[in-house]
């Protein structure tokens, strides 16, 4: 089969539900881009609706902000994992999945007082979508196709973070980016008589990228925080390979992922009550290599507000763990049909303690909220998502060799 169905699938996937026991990917409005993106943070930030870039992080190396990896003092990993539980909708058809994302890490070391050096991995972009359908195929059977999806894009940061003084602390980032977006067709004929024919295309990207970001402490419950991410200028090599070897083929295009920022605050209402907030925007990517998203591509913006009840130090545990609430709202990059943009809507909320004997924390998030709407976009995802976050550390020290 050749390629070209791929749009036909994309679409039936998108508008008319999912058939056949399906899966799909990491938004269902992601299958035939990028998908949804990741954004920076752990399980407070999350918790916080994503609003937590302005709010020093003194116990995690995966801070929504980089600059905060300076008041780090002691060597730490950080750790965060979600697991999706999702629910698609078009007309009268739904479709189920539990989807787990590949755990964000990173590792923070100090260099000196006030200069911490970070390394990780961050998921950018991800996606898998598994469904069969029954189609009608010219002057042939009827044929049973199935269809999978896989895409994985991602980055390494290596990150320097410098506090020069007690009220402001800088970041750098250099992140190394790759990935690979696969799509696997197959025509299963009802008539023995005919063979199945199966065909694929792989994409796979590479690139690198850089990051700045900034803390301030205008006063001493009032920060902001400031970010910029450059663009990213992928370039993609292409395979084709289908059940004859004689119709393989391959290419290479070019595909930038547009420069971002970002601003937040973060407002000490009391020592214990905070208020967060924080605006974001990427602009339209280009439809290089998705020509069927032609005219359908627009910028991104998140924007989110967060409350956070900070823990006490003794006390009864209620009082002792933070409480934390949050709402976001961001507006996708697709627009599905063109002139209908794609958003999504979450509340948030979480807590977290103290790792027992030890220096660290764990700190939990959840998310309700949906992407998309049956009204404007002809199907929409009920989305819940839980986070653990863990960070662990100890002093950066020699040690005697063991003997």
């Amino acid at each position: 089969m050749r390629m070209k169905r791929l749009r036909a699938v994309f679409a039936i996937a998108a508008c008319a539900g999912f058939l056949g026991g399906p899966a799909f990917a990491q938004s269902i409005f992601g299958l035939d881009f990028l998908g949804e993106h990741r954004t920076a943070g752990n399980a407070r930030s999350h918790a916080l609706g994503l609003s937590s870039f302005a709010v020093p992080d003194t116990g995690t190396a995966l801070a929504a902000n980089t600059a905060t990896l300076s008041n780090l003092d002691r060597l730490t990993l950080s750790v965060f994992e979600v697991l999706g539980l999702t629910t698609a909708h078009s007309g009268g058809l739904s479709a189920h999945e539990n989807r787990f994302e590949l755990p964000a890490v990173m590792i923070g070391v100090p260099l000196h007082r006030g200069i911490v050096l970070g390394v990780g991995y961050r998921t950018r972009f991800e996606g898998k979508g598994d469904f069969s359908f029954e189609r009608p195929i010219e002057s042939s059977p009827s044929a049973f196709e199935s269809f999978k999806h896989r895409a994985s894009l991602f980055s390494i940061p290596f990150a320097l973070s410098w506090a020069p003084t007690g009220w402001a602390s800088v970041a750098g980032e250099f992140q190394i980016e790759r990935g690979s977006i696969s799509d696997d067709v197959s025509s299963i004929f009802h008539d023995p008589a005919f063979s199945t024919v199966d065909s694929k295309r792989m994409r796979r990207f590479s690139a690198t990228s850089g990051a700045f970001s900034a803390l301030v402490r205008v006063m001493p419950r009032l920060y902001l925080g400031a970010g910029y991410n450059t663009s990213i200028d992928y370039s993609v090599s292409e395979a084709f390979t289908f059940t004859r070897a004689e119709f393989d083929s391959s290419g290479a295009f070019d595909f930038r992922l547009p420069a971002s920022y970002g601003v937040g605050a973060g407002v000490g209402v009391t020592e214990r009550w905070w208020l967060t907030g924080y605006y974001w925007q990427r602009g339209a990517p280009g439809s290089a290599g998705f020509p069927q998203l032609a005219g359908s591509l627009e910028s991104e913006r998140l924007v989110a507000v967060g409350v956070e009840r900070r823990g006490l130090a003794n006390g009864p545990l209620f009082r002792r763990i933070p409480l934390r609430f949050g709402f976001y709202e961001d507006r996708w990059h697709l627009e599905l049909p063109a002139g209908k943009p794609v958003k999504s809507r979450f509340l948030t909320l979480g807590t977290g303690w103290n790792l027992p004997g030890a220096p660290g924390a764990i700190d939990l998030s959840l998310e309700i909220g949906q992407i998309g709407s049956t009204a404007d976009n002809g199907v929409d995802e009920r989305v819940i998502r839980i986070g653990v976050g863990i960070s662990a550390s100890e002093a950066w020290s020699k040690r005697p060799p063991q003997r």
